[in-house]
C-alpha cells in the first residue's frame, strides 16, 4: 500500500471510529484552589515563546496528515485557524512528499499562515533506512516550515502490517542529524510517551514531545486497518506512559522545552501540562472534523474557548504570567497517582511547591 494511501485510511479511521485510549490520566490532575487571587483577569498574559516564535497561549495544533488532496483540505482549515488565533502547528509526517515531490503541496500551508510556528515532520525508521540531513532540510526549507520534529513511533509500526521496524541506531543517527542542522529538531512521540530513560537518551535535541498516553491510540487506529493479527494489536490499544508522568518525567531530568500532548482536551487540561513542566501543549483529534469540513470558523471558536479556560485556570491559580502556573501546587488521584509513586515522583514537589 502507497504511503499516500495508508494517509487517508488514517484520516477515515480516525473521524468514523473509536481511537481514543480508555483513559484520559489528566483527569487525575488538580490544582489547589485560590480563593483570593490577588490579580485582575484583564491583567493576565497569556502568550509563550517558543522556538522562537511567539504563541498567544500555550497551544498549538499537532501533526495531522499529508500527502493527499483531502490532507491539504485539512491542513489549509488549519493553517488559516492557527494564524487567525495565534498558535502553532505541526505538520503531518512528510515521508509522502520526500517519496513523490508532486505531493508536496499538501503541505505547503506557510501562505495561509505568515507568521505562525510550523513544526515539519519525519518518522525517525526512514532516517535510519536512509535519509540523512538533506531530506531534513528539503522537508523543512521545502515548505517554509520553522524547524523539525522526528516522531518515535515504535508502537504503531509494530501494529501495522507494512510496519517500518527499523529502530537501531536511532540515537547516534539523531545527535549526527542535529550536528548538521541550523533548525530546531525535536524528538515527538506518538501516542505512547517517552520515559525518564528514553528523554536522557535525547538531551541533545532542543525538545521532546511527549505524546502521551491518553488520547488518539494508534494501536486502536491500526486495529481497524488490520486483518491479521487483530487480537494482538488490540492489546496493544493502551500501551505507553500517560502524558502527565512522561511530562513530569521529562522534567525531572532537566528537559528544557518540553511539549505536552496525548488526551489534552482542554484549556483546563493545557494549565495542568504547563503546571507539570510543559513549555506547550499539541492537540489534534478534536480539531480533525471540523478540518475535514474546512470549518475554519469553528476551528477558531474552539481554540478561543480553550484559551478563554485557560486563562481562567490562570486567574484561580493567581497567576499573571505563563511561568507563574509551574510554581502551582498539583494534586494527583487515581491510576496516575498510583503510577507516579512506583515510578518515584516527589509528590511533595508538587504538593506543596
Amino acid at each position: 500500500m502507497t504511503t499516500e494511501r495508508r494517509k487517508f485510511e488514517h484520516i477515515r479511521i480516525c473521524l468514523e471510529e473509536d481511537v481514543q485510549s480508555k483513559y484520559n490520566y489528566l483527569n487525575d490532575v488538580s490544582f489547589v484552589h485560590f480563593a483570593l487571587p490577588e490579580i485582575n483577569f484583564d491583567e493576565i498574559d497569556t502568550t509563550v515563546k517558543i522556538f522562537g516564535k511567539k504563541l498567544s497561549f500555550p497551544l498549538f495544533i499537532s501533526a495531522m496528515t499529508g500527502g493527499t488532496d483531502e490532507a491539504l483540505k485539512i491542513n489549509k482549515a488549519i493553517a488559516k485557524a492557527c494564524q487567525a488565533t495565534g498558535i502553532g502547528m505541526g505538520l503531518g509526517s512528510q515521508r509522502a512528499m520526500i517519496e513523490d515531490p508532486s505531493l508536496t503541496y499538501t503541505y505547503d500551508v506557510r501562505k495561509y499562515a505568515k507568521s505562525i510556528l510550523i513544526i515539519g515532520n519525519i518518522g525517525l525508521p526512514q532516517f535510519i533506512k536512509g535519509y540523512t540531513e538533506k531530506e531534513a532540510r528539503y522537508a523543512v526549507r521545502e515548505i517554509n516550515a520553522d524547524m523539525l520534529a522526528v516522531h518515535l513511533n515504535s508502537l504503531q509500526e509494530a501494529s501495522q502490517p507494512e510496519g517500518d521496524l527499523f529502530f537501531k541506531g536511532g540515537i547516534l543517527i539523531l545527535k549526527k542529524l542535529k550536528e548538521k542542522l541550523d533548525f530546531p529538531l525535536i524528538a515527538k512521540e506518538t501516542g505512547a510517551g517517552i520515559s525518564k530513560e528514553t528523554a536522557g537518551h535525547l538531551k541533545f535535541l532542543d525538545g521532546i514531545d511527549v505524546a502521551g498516553l491518553g488520547g488518539t491510540s494508534w494501536s486502536a487506529v491500526e486495529y481497524y486497518r488490520s486483518n491479521d493479527h487483530k487480537e494482538t494489536v488490540k492489546k496493544l490499544w493502551n500501551w505507553g506512559i500517560p502524558t502527565p508522568l512522561s511530562i513530569a518525567e521529562c522534567k525531572s531530568i532537566g528537559i528544557k522545552t518540553i511539549i505536552g500532548s496525548g488526551g489534552v482536551r482542554s484549556g483546563f487540561d493545557i494549565a495542568k501540562c504547563v503546571s507539570l513542566g510543559a513549555k506547550a501543549c499539541g492537540i489534534a483529534l478534536p480539531f480533525l472534523k471540523m478540518a475535514v469540513e474546512e470549518d475554519v470558523k469553528g476551528i477558531v471558536r474552539e481554540i478561543e474557548t480553550m484559551k478563554r479556560e485557560f486563562k481562567i485556570a490562570m486567574f484561580l491559580n493567581s497567576c499573571l504570567s505563563v511561568d507563574d502556573l509551574k510554581n502551582k501546587p498539583l494534586l494527583f488521584t487515581g491510576e496516575l497517582s498510583t503510577l507516579m509513586k512506583q515510578r518515584g515522583m516527589d509528590f511533595q514537589y508538587f504538593n506543596y511547591r
